[in-house]
């Protein structure tokens, strides 16, 4: 009894220092359930008032039925997947890192359970750039650091960032200036208040301060990167090419937007990568159609980045831009080549926080 009613105790102080931040990792109901003399008790009458007599509550519903009576009367069904598509545990490439069940469209089709061959389907795939984000740890090509960069080093808030890398404009314009002609990062120092950082360093944490990126329930800050065509290109075999990319009003900072085109093997060892039958040697390229490996390779690839000219004297966000403006040469460039790279079919970009901030793309014939 003592040795349970000590775990408990330690476990509500766990509780209590994840919120200390003010940021609630741990929502009271579970709080309150860690220190409750009688948890059955607890739970029946936490199930009572936030279930049975809430009435906001949900009605209960068969879904299956409801979603196939819909398409039935001419009514069109949105299906949203919960997580990427690379965390789902149906990706053979990230089975090591993967979180979730079948999250593609496939997954969502079946797990809705209508007939597909009665009704017509489109796939939208959703990418963000500048400073694309994946969630959880693994390999990351595109990636400015390593995947778990912040979490080794226990940082689990954008504050616990503090005061460094600051200076956004200073870091972004020397983070390119690293971009070599060959489209690989030449490896660069970034001092500033008497402390060195590496460039990738540099842009990853400045980058997570000036757009905010973190777990939107974890809080930690994210690591993010530069659109990664290669993979964009293999999801699109698989779902088809329509996208829509968010975001892209970020690059209203910049003065270029970069996005990988390709990886290079690099095993400082010398060690050869092998997956699926084909050896991987220092120099190698995988470009975007190419079978793509799995994470034992990916941990040593690199991007291989082209650049794109900026926007700054012609922003694009929604609270600047003039309705039905002409898009900038290099949001053009830049959707352009996405297209040219991946095979995609952009329908749409975003400008801006709301639901409404999208600007659709209208193709010439």
């Amino acid at each position: 009894y003592q040795r349970r009613v000590h775990g408990e105790e330690a476990l509500a102080k766990s509780c209590e220092e994840m919120n200390a931040d003010g940021n609630i990792r741990i929502p009271p109901h579970v709080s309150k359930f860690v220190t409750a003399e009688d948890k059955i008790k607890y739970l029946f009458e936490l199930y009572d008032t936030f279930v049975c007599n809430n009435p906001n509550f949900p009605s209960r519903a068969d879904v299956t039925y409801t979603i196939r009576k819909a398409l039935e009367q001419g009514q069109k069904v949105l299906l949203e997947g919960p997580q990427s598509y690379w965390l789902s545990n149906a990706s053979e490439k990230f089975w090591e890192s993967s979180t979730s069940a079948d999250t593609g469209a496939h997954g969502l089709v079946a797990t809705a359970r209508f007939n597909l061959q009665n009704y017509k389907s489109l796939v939208i795939n959703i990418h963000k750039t500048p400073a694309s984000s994946r969630i959880g740890i693994g390999a990351n090509p595109s990636s400015y650091v390593a995947q778990d960069y912040f979490s080794r080093q226990n940082i689990i808030t954008l504050k616990q960032l503090g005061s460094a890398c600051q200076d956004f404009q200073t870091i972004q314009k020397k983070f390119f200036e690293s971009i070599q002609p060959n489209g690989t990062i030449k490896p660069t120092i970034y001092e500033e208040n008497g402390i060195s950082y590496g460039i990738g360093v540099a842009m990853a944490i400045a980058s997570a301060l000036k757009h905010g990126e973190c777990g939107a329930t974890t809080k930690k800050p994210r690591v993010v990167g530069f659109f990664d065509c290669v993979m964009q290109y293999e999801m699109n075999q698989i779902q088809g090419p329509y996208l829509s990319i968010s975001a892209v009003d970020r690059g209203d900072d910049y003065d270029f937007v970069g996005i990988t085109i390709a990886y290079v093997y690099y095993n400082p060892k010398g060690t050869e990568g092998n997956c699926n039958g084909r050896l991987y040697r220092n120099g190698d390229i995988i470009k975007a159609g190419d079978p793509v490996p799995t994470e034992q390779v990916m941990y040593y690839c690199h991007p291989v980045v082209m650049l794109i000219n900026g926007w700054k004297d012609q922003p694009i966000a929604a609270s600047l831009r003039k309705p039905g403006s002409p898009l900038p040469k290099g949001v053009q460039d830049l959707l352009g080549a996405i297209e040219h790279f991946t095979g995609s079919v952009i329908l749409s970009i975003g400008n801006g926080p709301n639901d409404c901030d999208f600007i659709y793309i209208k193709r010439r014939s």
